[in-house]
C-alpha cells in the first residue's frame, strides 16, 4: 500500500516540472542589407507577413531585411525590371510555425512612388512624396511628412494614419476594421466624403465639394477624423 501511494505522489510530482521543462521555441534573426545601383522610379513590396518602413533619404536606394522565424527562414528576393524595384517575401513553406516574418528597413529618394501589399504587418512611410498605394490584411498603416499627390490605403483590419505637410490631389482609404485619421494643412479647401459603417466622424478643415483636394474614407467598423495638421 505505502509502495503505491510513494509511487503516486512521485508520479503527481512531476507533472508540473514536466510541463516546465516546455522550453520555447527560439526564434532565429538573419540580416541582410544591400545598395540598388540602377535608377529606379516605383518600389513595389509584395509579402506574406512582414513589417514594411520605407523613409526618404538622399543617395541610393538602401535595404536592409530582418528576417525571424522559428524553423526555416522566410524566402526573400529583389529584382529591378525596368524601372521598378520589386522586393518579395513568399513565407516560410506550408507547415505551420510560430513565427516567421521579415521586418524592412528601405531609404528611397523622396520621389519615389511606392505600391506595397501585405497580408500581416504594419506599414510605416515617412517623408515620401512619390504617389503611395499600400494594401494590407491586417496591419496598422502611418504616414508622415507626407508631400505626394496621391495616397491610396486600403486595409482588412488595421488603423491608418496619414499626415500630409502639403495639399495632396487625392487621399483614398478604405477599412473593414480600423480608425482612420488624416491630417492635412489648414490654408485649403477639401472635398470630403465620409462613410463610416459604425463609428463616428469629426471634420474640421474647410469643406467645399468643387475643391481640387478630394479626401475619400470608408470603414466598416472604426471612427474617421479629417483634421489640419
Amino acid at each position: 500500500m505505502k509502495t503505491g501511494m510513494i509511487t503516486a505522489l512521485t508520479a503527481l510530482a512531476l507533472i508540473p516540472l514536466a510541463a516546465c521543462s516546455d522550453a520555447q521555441p527560439t526564434v532565429e534573426k538573419a540580416e541582410r542589407s544591400y545598395h540598388i545601383a540602377e535608377p529606379v522610379t516605383t518600389l513595389v513590396i509584395e509579402a506574406h507577413t512582414a513589417v514594411v518602413s520605407i523613409e526618404a533619404g538622399d543617395g541610393p536606394i538602401t535595404v536592409k531585411e530582418i528576417r525571424g522565424s522559428t524553423d526555416r527562414a522566410p524566402t526573400t528576393s529583389h529584382r529591378v525590371d525596368g524601372s521598378t524595384l520589386r522586393l518579395t517575401e513568399s513565407g516560410c513553406g506550408d507547415a505551420a510555425r510560430i513565427r516567421c516574418d521579415v521586418e524592412y528597413q528601405i531609404r528611397v529618394p523622396k520621389a519615389t512612388a511606392t505600391e506595397v501589399t501585405t497580408g500581416a504587418g504594419a506599414v510605416i512611410l515617412r517623408g515620401l512624396d512619390g504617389r503611395m498605394s499600400v494594401t494590407t490584411g491586417a496591419g496598422a498603416v502611418s504616414g508622415d511628412r507626407l508631400t505626394m499627390a496621391e495616397a491610396t490605403v486600403m486595409t482588412e483590419a488595421g488603423a491608418t494614419e496619414l499626415h500630409f505637410l502639403e495639399a495632396p490631389s487625392s487621399v483614398h482609404t478604405e477599412s473593414e476594421a480600423g480608425a482612420v485619421e488624416v491630417r492635412v494643412p489648414g490654408n485649403q479647401s477639401y472635398a470630403v466624403d465620409i462613410s463610416a459603417t459604425v463609428g463616428g466622424s469629426e471634420v474640421s478643415v474647410t469643406r467645399d465639394p468643387a475643391a481640387a483636394h478630394h479626401i475619400n474614407v470608408r470603414t466598416g467598423i472604426g471612427g474617421v477624423r479629417v483634421a489640419p495638421a
